[in-house]
C-alpha cells in the first residue's frame, strides 16, 4: 500500500504521556472524523469505550499538543528553516515567468513613488455586510476546464512536472478582456484602467476592483503591492467623476523564497489537476468564441488637442489582420535591412562599411524585431480565463454605502458543474505534522467563495521540499464558511474600511503597499515629484526581498490527521508511545589504549636515570681476602 509523504521518524525527545493503546483508541475516533484520509487502510470503527477514553484523556492530549508544537518550533529555528531557502530550478522558472509578465504589465505606469499617507485596512468597531446588487457579466462554467480531483492518493503524485508558463507579449502587455470587448486588449495598463473606470461609472459604481486586489487586503501576514488609479470618467450629465480602480497584485522586487514557492506551487497544482484534453478543448473553444468583430470598440478623440495621448491610427479590422499575418511571417525590420543590403549589394564582410547613421538605424531596427508581433499566439496563454463582472454594495449601519464592481477569473470546475478554487498549503515540517492554515489564507478563501455561486474549495497539502501531495480535501462554500464563521464575518468589514480610506483621492496613479510590520495598516504611495528619495522604484533589476523576515515566523503545527499517522498508529501532535523510536543519545566511546610515546619506550629500555653502573673497587676486594685468610 502506498503511503503519501512517508518520511523517516523525527527525533522524538521523550515518550508520550498516553499509552500505545490510548493512541490507537484516539486514532480510531479521528479516522472516523476524517474518512478521506487513507480510506483503503483497514481501521476498526470506534466503539463507545473509545469515545469515553478520548474524552477522558482529552486534557492530557491538549497539554501534550502544546508541548509538541513548541518542540516543533525549536526544530524550525535550529535546522528546518533551511528547507525554505533555495527553491528548485523548476519553481524558480515558473515564478520568473509570472514575474516578467507582471513587470511588463506595469511598464506603462510611473516608476517612482513616495509616501502619501498611512491608512488602516481594518476597523473592528464597524459591522458591515456585502449585498449582491447585479450580475453584469456572467460566465458559463461549461467553458471552464474540468479539474480531476483524486478521491484517494494511492500512488505517487508530484506536481513538479513540465508545464506551460506565461511569456511576456509585446502586443498584449496586459492580458485582459475588457467588458465591452471579446478579444484580448492591446491597450497598456493605464488605458485599461480608464476603460474600466468608465464602465464602472456607467453601471453606477464609484469603485471597480479585481478579486486579486481584494484578496491582498485580506492577507496581513505577508508583504504585497497593488496599483490603484483614480480616473476621471464622464457621467451621464457630462461632468467628470472620479472612479477608483484597484488592479491585481504586482511585485516591485522578487519576493522571498516562501512566497515564490507558494505562487509557483499554485500554478503547478492547477496545471496538474486539469487533464490535457480539457486544456485543448477550452483552448479551441476560446479561439473560436473570441474572434475579433468589426465595430467592436469606438474611441472618441478630441481633434483640437495636440497631446500624444490622443493620437490614434484608425484602420479597418481586415487591414489590421492582414498586417498581423505579414508581420508574423516577415518582420518589418528584416525587410528594411534586406532592402538596404540589396541596394548596395554588400557581402558579409561589407557590413562594416555602413555609414554611422545607417548602422545606427539598422541596430535600432534589430532591437525592435517583433515588437508588434504576438508571442502568446497559439499558446495556452493566448486567451486569459473568462471573467465575470458583478456589482456589489458594502453597507454600514452608521456610514455611507459603497458600490463597487468586482471582476473574478474562473479557472476550473468540478464533476457536478460547480466552480473549484484550488489552493495549496506548503508544508516544510511534514515529518512532524501538518502546518496550520493561516487566518489570512482562510479569510482570502472566504472572500473568493462569497463572490461566486455554487463554488467549492480544494485544499491540497504539498511537501515544500519534494512537491509531493500528502492529502487533498474538498469543502463546499457552506461547510467552509460554517467551519470558519468568525473569520468569514470580517471580510466585508475589511473591504468597507479600505474603500472608505480611498475615497476622495485626486486623479492619478497610486500604489498601496503593505509589510508584515505594518500590522493592520498600509502605506498609500503617490507618484514621486519632489527631490526626496522615492519609497518605491519599479525596476526589473531590483534586489529580492529579505528571506529573514518570513523565516522569523515559524509555521504552527496543527493536530490534523495525515496518512502516515494511520499507518504508524500514532496520533498527530503527540510524542511517540514506543520507546524504540526515541532518539538514542550517542554513547561515549570507551577510552582507547594509546601507545606510549616513542621517547618513553626508549627510556624504559635504557638504565634508570640517576644510577651508575657498579664497579668493584680494588680496596674492598683486598680487605675481603685478608679476612678469609685470618679465618
Amino acid at each position: 500500500m502506498f503511503i503519501p509523504c512517508l518520511r523517516p521518524l523525527p527525533p522524538y525527545p521523550k515518550l508520550s504521556a498516553l499509552t500505545h493503546h490510548q493512541h490507537f483508541q484516539i486514532l480510531k475516533v479521528l479516522s472516523e472524523e476524517n474518512p478521506h484520509i487513507l480510506p483503503d487502510f483497514p481501521m476498526h470503527k470506534p466503539q463507545k469505550q473509545d469515545h469515553k477514553v478520548y474524552e477522558a484523556v482529552k486534557e492530557i492530549y491538549l497539554k501534550e499538543q502544546k508541548e509538541y508544537i513548541e518542540w516543533a518550533k525549536s526544530l524550525w529555528f535550529m535546522e528546518h528553516c533551511i528547507r525554505t531557502l533555495r527553491p528548485k530550478p523548476a519553481i524558480e522558472t515558473v515564478y520568473e515567468a509570472e514575474f516578467k509578465v507582471k513587470m511588463l504589465r506595469m511598464s506603462s505606469l510611473p516608476k517612482q513613488y513616495d509616501i502619501a499617507a498611512q491608512i488602516p485596512l481594518e476597523s473592528r468597531r464597524k459591522t458591515c455586510e456585502a449585498v449582491l446588487k447585479q450580475e453584469l457579466i456572467t460566465v458559463n462554467l461549461s467553458d471552464t476546464p474540468f479539474a480531476r480531483i483524486p478521491d484517494n492518493i494511492n500512488k505517487h503524485f508530484c506536481i513538479l512536472r513540465a508545464s506551460a508558463v506565461p511569456e511576456p507579449c509585446p502586443k498584449h502587455p496586459y492580458q485582459f478582456v475588457l467588458p465591452n470587448e471579446k478579444s484580448v486588449s492591446v491597450l497598456p495598463t493605464s488605458e485599461i484602467h480608464r476603460e474600466l473606470a468608465q464602465y464602472a461609472l456607467t453601471n453606477g459604481a464609484q469603485y471597480i476592483a479585481s478579486e486579486n486586489a481584494l484578496k491582498c487586503l485580506m492577507q496581513q501576514n505577508r508583504p504585497w503591492t497593488i496599483p490603484i488609479s483614480v480616473c476621471e470618467a464622464i457621467g451621464p450629465d457630462g461632468d467628470p467623476v472620479n472612479v477608483v480602480v484597484l488592479d491585481s497584485e504586482f511585485a516591485a522586487t522578487k519576493e522571498c523564497a516562501q512566497m515564490r514557492t507558494l505562487k509557483a506551487y499554485r500554478h503547478l497544482l492547477e496545471q496538474s489537476l486539469i487533464p490535457m484534453k480539457e486544456k485543448t478543448r477550452v483552448w479551441k473553444n476560446k479561439k473560436e468564441g473570441l474572434a475579433p468583430t468589426k465595430g467592436q470598440t469606438t474611441v472618441e478623440v478630441d481633434e483640437s488637442s495636440e497631446d500624444e495621448d490622443n493620437m490614434f491610427i484608425c484602420t479597418d479590422d481586415d487591414t489590421v489582420m492582414s498586417e498581423m499575418e505579414t508581420e508574423s511571417v516577415t518582420p518589418h525590420c528584416y525587410k528594411k535591412i534586406d532592402s538596404n543590403m540589396d541596394k548596395k549589394n554588400f557581402d558579409k564582410d561589407a557590413v562594416g562599411y555602413f555609414t554611422r547613421a545607417e548602422s545606427k538605424k539598422i541596430s535600432e531596427s534589430i532591437n525592435d524585431i517583433g515588437f508588434y508581433n504576438c508571442t502568446c499566439k497559439d499558446s495556452a496563454y493566448e486567451n486569459p480565463p473568462r471573467r465575470s463582472f458583478k456589482k456589489w454594495q458594502f453597507r454600514s449601519k452608521t456610514e455611507v454605502n459603497h458600490d463597487i464592481i468586482i471582476h473574478c477569473p474562473h479557472k476550473a470546475r468540478s464533476k457536478s458543474g460547480g466552480e473549484l478554487l484550488i489552493e495549496p498549503i506548503v508544508d516544510y515540517q511534514l515529518d512532524l505534522g501538518a502546518s496550520k492554515q493561516t487566518t489570512d489564507s482562510i479569510r482570502s478563501l472566504a472572500l473568493s467563495l462569497m463572490l461566486r455561486k455554487n463554488a467549492s474549495v480544494v485544499i491540497a497539502r504539498v511537501d515544500g521540499r519534494t512537491a509531493d501531495i500528502a492529502s487533498i480535501t474538498t469543502m463546499s462554500a457552506d461547510k467552509f464558511t460554517s467551519t470558519h464563521a468568525d473569520i468569514a464575518r470580517s471580510v466585508p468589514n475589511i473591504v468597507y474600511t479600505a474603500l472608505g480610506q480611498l475615497q476622495g483621492l485626486l486623479p492619478g496613479h497610486y500604489v498601496l503597499q503593505h509589510e508584515v510590520e505594518h500590522g493592520m495598516n498600509g502605506l498609500l504611495l503617490s507618484v514621486c515629484r519632489g527631490a526626496r528619495a522615492p519609497q518605491l522604484v519599479l525596476a526589473a533589476g531590483a534586489p529580492p526581498q529579505d528571506d529573514a523576515k518570513m523565516l522569523r515566523q515559524p509555521p504552527e503545527i496543527t493536530p490534523e490527521l495525515l496518512p502516515y499517522h494511520k499507518f504508524r498508529k500514532t496520533i498527530p501532535c503527540a510524542f511517540t508511545p514506543f520507546e524504540k523510536q526515541l532518539v538514542k543519545e550517542p554513547k561515549k566511546p570507551a577510552p582507547k589504549k594509546k601507545a606510549p610515546p616513542q621517547a618513553i619506550k626508549l627510556q624504559a629500555e635504557q638504565p634508570e636515570s640517576g644510577t651508575t653502573r657498579k664497579v668493584p673497587s680494588h680496596s674492598g676486594d683486598l680487605f675481603n681476602e685478608l679476612n678469609e685468610c685470618s679465618a
